[in-house]
């Protein structure tokens, strides 16, 4: 059933005046406040009209679906003198009925009403219940969302907690948060009898089964690992990926549902399934293979690369005469322990044309000497590490490494825009470390000067106790201060004009390679101690929120990065198209990283390079390679040297340097 269908089932269900009958079927009896009677000492509410003879008119009023009938009689019943013990029955009524006629404003006052008049009356959990209802009416699902929980958390009836759990899940289908929803429903087919939970069961089944986004499936197959529904959730992903012709996802969502479900009556065709696709890699004459984390901490970062991959295949398939390359992926999270042997394994048996991975630097040893052994290039797409030749003639890297961003934007800095003398603001980590040492490195051997380098830490949010230590060390060499002349102050503030200072500083610009949030605070508060030079930095600034800040301060600001979704060049475009049309999703660096990567190696393939030695030569050889940035080619360290975008804020915005 199609969610929009699931979710018009689920929610006019809540609508309709007939659900109200769940509160009135059942007894209705209430304790008074402190100045009332005694809940022990008031007559229970039953169907044999033993009640206030107004209660029960109302109540069967309403049972009546006549609603609009009960709200004049319960209004007259609290303006005259009711009897204490009825007063939280009326309010309750008058909130129902309220509800039946879909008058929720009402509704909420009298529930509010009883709520706070009535704090131990019995009927409270029935009252939030209603209360959340009513404010999911008039479209406040975030005030009904933890009243449900409230009464989900500590009711001991266990109709309203199974009635709670219902509507809850019911309100994140609305909110589109079907992992919650799945919660919800699990819990109440855990409470509820059989029946009911047969109808949990089948809400789940429809949810999953509609479901094509790989990412929600994916957080439920996590959520439920070895449990229902997580079965459900992993052969809907086997059947997407079967049914996009994705073997390489296919083959680890099989492997996965056979480790975590071998008893399960879908695991024989399962197995089934995975020996197909073994055969078909087999048959394949080319295969790629991949060697990330796709779980774990760094999966999303694994799976971005993946995905740019993908895309890199599914483009090289449209090129005519393009013959077709299989794709062997193993997630290094899933067995660290027998990393080694996979490697083994893939390289032996399969015979890739490269392997792209890992993201670590750590990793990148043991799978160089393994590359040396097989003749097999390893392209990393993300490790840092500085001259990855170094550990093997077979390793390549697309990152877009310190030494490449420090480079650039000191180019820039001291090349286009003339600057001499720097100041250097980092964040006290490897990457804030590593990125002001090459920085400085790049400005000291083109004869320019570093007056500065503090160092904060991330997080930090006052740090005008490091600028001051700049402007003091600048103080020293080439910054000037004056006194301001109070003469042209405003005459209330020439006491305060004649004690302020004016700082001009002595160098040009300062680096800031560090992450977005700290940026946006440093800006301000340097222009607050009159240190207006331009800002520089790498690519950690590359965000959304960057230069949101009210005064500007950011504006005129460059960094660089080895990726821009905005950027007009047309390879660019086509890739971040393609990608959002097939993830539903912005690509990040890693995506193009990894597309780079497969692309580059899909390229020595239709240059006639049909072995991984010869893939190799190709890479090593080869300039003016094609990459999304524009040609590129691998410089002796194995780092691909390519075009490294300069990206500027201009009204709040970032905009791409010729």
């Amino acid at each position: 059933m199609p969610l929009a269908s699931l979710w018009r089932q689920r929610v006019g269900a809540c609508c309709t005046v007939a659900l109200c009958l769940f509160f009135f079927l059942c007894p209705l009896t209430s304790a008074a406040p402190p100045a009332k009677p005694a809940s022990g000492e008031r007559k229970a509410f039953v169907d044999d009209g033993s009640g206030h003879p107004v209660i029960e008119q109302a109540k069967r009023s309403i049972e009546a679906q006549e609603p609009d009938q009960a709200i004049p009689v319960l209004k007259r019943f609290l303006g005259g003198t009711p009897p204490p013990e009825s007063i939280d029955d009326a309010y309750y009524l008058l909130g129902a009925a309220f509800y039946g006629t879909r008058e929720y404003g009402d509704a909420v006052k009298n529930l509010t009403q009883l709520l706070h008049d009535y704090p131990e009356s019995e009927l409270v959990d029935r009252a939030k219940l209603l209360l959340a209802k009513s404010h999911a009416g008039m479209g406040n699902i975030d005030l009904a969302l933890p009243l449900l929980a409230q009464v989900k958390g500590l009711t001991q009836q266990e109709d309203v907690k199974l009635e709670a759990l219902k509507l809850t899940g019911d309100y994140y289908l609305q909110k589109k948060d079907y992992l919650r929803v799945i919660r919800m429903w699990v819990e109440e087919m855990g409470l509820a009898h059989d029946e009911q939970a047969q109808e949990a069961r089948t809400r789940i089944a429809e949810l999953i089964n509609g479901q094509s986004d790989q990412k929600t499936l994916q957080r439920i197959r996590d959520a439920y690992p070895s449990s229902y529904p997580g079965d459900l959730a992993l052969i809907r992903l086997i059947e997407l990926h079967q049914t996009r012709g994705e073997d390489h996802l296919l083959e680890r969502d099989i492997r996965q549902f056979l480790d975590h479900f071998p008893s399960h009556d879908y695991a024989a065709k399962a197995a089934d399934m995975l020996a197909s696709v073994k055969v078909k890699l087999k048959a394949q004459e080319h295969v790629l293979a991949a060697m990330f984390p796709l779980s774990g901490k760094l999966g999303p970062f694994g799976t971005e690369v993946l995905n740019g991959i993908q895309l890199a295949l599914e483009k090289h398939k449209e090129i005519p005469g393009a013959g077709p390359v299989g794709l062997i992926v193993k997630d290094t999270e899933v067995d660290q322990a027998g990393f080694l042997t996979e490697l083994s394994d893939l390289l032996t048996e399969h015979r890739p044309l490269a392997v792209i991975g890992p993201l670590l630097s750590k990793n990148l040893p043991v799978m160089a000497e393994m590359a040396e052994k097989t003749k097999t290039p390893v392209i990393t797409p993300a490790a840092m590490f500085p001259n990855v030749r170094r550990l093997g003639g077979y390793l390549f890297s697309t990152a877009l490494t310190y030494n490449l961003q420090a480079k650039r934007i000191a180019d820039f800095a001291m090349g286009e825009q003339g600057y001499r003398r720097f100041v250097i603001l980092h964040p006290d980590t490897t990457y804030g470390r590593e990125l002001a040492k090459l920085f400085a490195r790049e400005v000291r051997q083109s004869n320019g000067e570093i007056i500065a380098i503090e160092a904060y830490q991330e997080g930090d949010t006052d740090f005008g106790p490091i600028i001051k230590r700049v402007k003091d060390a600048d103080l020293k060499k080439y910054g000037t201060q004056v006194r301001l002349d109070n003469s042209v102050a405003p005459l209330n503030l020439r006491d305060r004009a004649t004690r302020r200072m004016l700082y001009t500083p002595g160098f040009d610009a300062i680096f800031l390679p560090g992450r977005h949030r700290e940026v946006n605070l440093i800006a301000p508060q340097l222009a607050f101690h009159d240190v207006a030079v331009p800002l520089i930095g790498s690519n950690g600034w590359n965000h959304q929120e960057l230069g949101r800040v009210a005064d500007r301060t950011l504006d005129g600001s460059t960094f660089v990065d080895g990726f821009f979704v905005d950027s007009p060049n047309a390879n660019v475009q086509d890739f971040v198209d393609r990608y959002q049309r097939r993830y539903q999703a912005t690509p990040s660096l890693f995506a193009a990283q990894g597309y780079d990567a497969a692309g580059l190696v899909l390229e020595a393939l239709r240059r006639g390079a049909t072995t991984g030695e010869a893939v190799r030569d190709f890479l090593t050889s080869q300039h003016g390679l094609p990459t999304l940035t524009g040609p590129a080619s691998f410089g002796p360290d194995g780092t691909l040297n390519r075009r490294v975008l300069l990206l500027q804020i201009k009204r709040g915005k970032l905009v791409e340097l010729d």
